[in-house]
């Protein structure tokens, strides 16, 4: 199987096309568009909503990003009020992340727009091809 000449570049052009595509929709959404968000903030927001991850630290390994990139999105997600870093107890060194009221508020919105683009990018296939994927994308993360 030539994973490298398929799979792989395929993997990551979706990727970017639901990045660029999100984006997109919220400049066209006014709500959205006012809080100034990126698609690569939204992804913050929602792995700290569902739980993926409480810290910097935990959200560059889950998302495979740079400490200094993550460390940047968040002062920015910060600064518009939308996350905030909470002190830990047991710990001075790690800041727990949270996302304030505004931020819940402002998420069903952007999930909303995600899923305008999703639904454009799946336009013509079918269920049963979407549920097939997502087997095969999960045992391939069961497999990492």
């Amino acid at each position: 199987m030539d994973v490298n000449g398929s799979l792989a570049p395929l993997l990551s052009q979706v990727r970017m096309a639901m990045l660029s595509g999100v984006d997109e929709e919220f400049l066209r959404d006014a709500e959205v568009a006012s809080l100034e968000v990126t698609a690569a903030q939204f992804v913050i927001i929602a792995n700290l909503l569902k739980g993926h991850a409480n810290s910097a630290c935990e959200l560059c390994k889950y998302m495979d990003y740079d400490r200094g990139a993550m460390s940047r999105m968040i002062d920015r997600l910060e600064s518009k009020g939308l996350i905030r870093r909470v002190a830990l107890a047991h710990t001075r060194r790690t800041m727990a992340l949270e996302v304030t009221d505004a931020g819940k508020a402002a998420f069903p919105k952007m999930q909303a727009c995600l899923g305008k683009v999703i639904n454009r990018l799946l336009k013509g296939v079918t269920k049963a091809q979407v549920r097939e994927v997502e087997q095969t994308l999960k045992r391939m993360l069961a497999n990492s």
